[in-house]
């Protein structure tokens, strides 16, 4: 390529205008798309009057255009440049191998105006951080977990190929109407990761957010557990709505001997599968030997047909969060309510308790079971449990109820942080840390000791 340079009175818009013809006329620019980074996008119909779309190499941070072509700002970025253009097109090779639904197909490459473009699929869809920020109603608990497998299956692909995407993120995730999931920019793919010592090129591309602490150095191993973490991230993003904790910051944090700022997703109310948040904490883990190793071992642990623990503390106790005994299937069902009828012989013997379980917002209680109880399947037998309070007492308004656990709750709470104010002045060490959201079932044992208490008084 040309090492002409241009000023900056030269230069004109960083985008090809509307009707510019490309590769002799077979290509006519119809709109751009997206710009930034490492390329411009642009809309484009072919010879054949067929929609596709055209990705040009262009590295704003040390390029420019001047007419048509596009030239390094500087001698000084020469080398840079003509590095970038390389790699475009060896993108660009490495994804006319790729044969698979879940990726972009390429048709063509080619150089122009002293930089590379390459043809690909049109793919009538939106990426979902578009669709995050401007209808995160469609991101339903269905739709998020069928997009998360069929990324998953398109990387496990690209990972065959001995290949690494390194990009993964919302806005490389295109997503149809009929909810068919496309990865798209393999612009910072790179080949033989499995070669633990090679080094990289200078021109790195990281997100702050999506990209693991690996992806920010030079010569580091790089393994397919780098991309999952960037799969989880993009999945964090599209749960909370905001990406996870820089990995830099994490690794700084725990280098430091502090706690990681990441919140794992398990512990929140989330509206996803357990397995699900929980699988997307492993891969988020920011030593790459404790995240999840490959796709195969992502999809058995999300397929597992027991609740996973959350943690090591987790692992050893077999607690589960207790905010997801709302999704807990028929037979942990069972197994929860067995350890609170034991608990409840203690406080009120003679008594039978019967345990809470998921309750929806309205002021009916569920019909009893009644006869044949035992005869129905478990998930109608779930279904059909009366509601009960921890003392086995029907609960008639559960509006009521709530609204009565509710304030005792916040009276609790109250008292509670009264009184770690009081032991943080006195053993700041102690309380550093601290888990401050008490869980579910926790909060109505308290909340049972201190009515029981009444009542002994009365």
């Amino acid at each position: 390529m040309q090492q002409t340079t241009v000023s900056d009175q030269d230069t004109i818009a960083d985008t090809l205008p509307r009707g510019a013809r490309l590769l002799h006329g077979q290509y006519l620019v119809e709109q751009h798309l997206v710009g930034g980074g490492f390329g411009m996008t642009y809309l484009a119909r072919d010879s054949l009057d067929r929609q596709v779309v055209i990705k040009e190499c262009y590295p704003s941070a040390f390029c420019c255009r001047a007419g048509r072509e596009v030239r390094p700002r500087s001698e000084a970025f020469h080398a840079q440049y003509e590095s970038v253009v390389q790699n475009f097109i060896n993108e660009a090779r490495r994804l006319a191998k790729l044969e698979h639904p879940g990726i972009v197909h390429v048709h063509q490459v080619f150089e122009e105006n002293n930089t590379a473009y390459m043809a690909m699929d049109f793919v009538d869809g939106l990426d979902l951080l578009t669709i995050r920020e401007e209808d995160a109603g469609r991101l339903t608990r269905d739709v998020l977990e069928r997009a998360l497998r069929d990324t998953l299956e398109a990387l496990a692909y690209v990972h065959d190929f001995d290949i690494l995407h390194r990009d993964i993120s919302p806005d490389n995730l295109l997503l149809t109407e009929e909810g068919k999931l496309t990865l798209i920019d393999f612009g910072a793919a790179r080949e033989g990761y499995c070669r633990k010592t090679r080094a990289l090129s200078a021109v790195l591309s990281v997100k702050d957010g999506y990209s693991p602490h690996e992806f920010y150095l030079k010569d580091i191993a790089q393994t397919p557990a780098s991309d999952l973490y960037s799969v989880a991230a993009t999945f964090y993003h599209l749960i909370t709505g905001s990406a996870p904790p820089d990995s830099q910051k994490r690794l700084a944090a725990l280098a430091s001997d502090c706690d990681d700022p990441y919140q794992p997703l398990a512990l929140g109310p989330w509206d996803a599968s357990h397995n699900m948040l929980v699988c997307i904490d492993r891969a988020l883990s920011v030593p790459q030997k404790d995240r999840i190793q490959s796709v195969a071992e992502w999809l058995e642990l999300m397929d597992n047909d027991e609740l996973l623990p959350v943690s090591k503390e987790h692992a050893e106790t077999g607690q589960v969060p207790t905010w997801q005994v709302r999704e807990l299937d028929p037979a942990l069902f069972d197994a929860i309510t067995s350890l609170v009828e034991d608990t409840n012989t203690h406080l009120r013997p003679g008594h039978e308790a019967k345990a809470l379980h998921a309750m929806p917002r309205h002021g009916t209680a569920a019909p009893d079971a009644g006869d044949g109880a035992d005869s129905a399947d478990p998930e109608q037998k779930a279904k059909d449990r009366k509601l009960v309070d921890m003392f086995g007492e029907p609960i008639e308004d559960v509006e009521a109820w709530l609204r009565e656990q509710d304030r005792l709750t916040q009276r609790s709470g109250a008292r509670r942080d009264q009184h770690e104010a009081e032991d943080t002045e006195q053993e700041p060490a102690k309380t550093e840390g601290r888990e401050r959201r008490a869980p579910l079932l926790r909060r109505v044992m308290g909340a049972l000791t201190r009515r029981r208490r009444r009542s002994d008084e009365t």
